[in-house]
């Protein structure tokens, strides 16, 4: 029961602070351009990161004491990949926006 409630808690509090940001931004947080740029930015962060072998969690940073690994990270890639597939298709929607 306390593991639900604290959820709730957790889910409302982030439900009530998504509510603020977009009332302040005046409805700009989901603009196509805004999230197709958000969604560029963290694709190539993941993609050159986990090539170059510099790996982005803090837990795995923290135990082996150091951020940099001996190869390509697997995990990292395909979540760049993903999320550049997310920014093609926010790109598309974003420019047939301009017509």
């Amino acid at each position: 029961m306390e593991v639900a409630v604290s959820v709730v808690v957790i889910v409302a509090s982030l439900a009530a602070w998504n509510l603020f940001l977009y009332q302040q931004s005046g409805g700009r947080m989901w603009n196509p351009f805004s999230m197709a740029l958000t969604a560029t930015a963290t694709a190539i962060l993941f993609v050159v990161s986990g090539s170059i072998g510099y790996t982005l969690s803090q837990h795995d940073r923290f135990v082996a004491q150091t951020a940099w690994t001996d190869g390509v990270i697997w995990p990292q890639l395909w979540v760049g990949f993903a999320v550049g597939t997310l920014a093609v298709l926010l790109w598309r929607r974003a420019l047939r926006s301009i017509r």
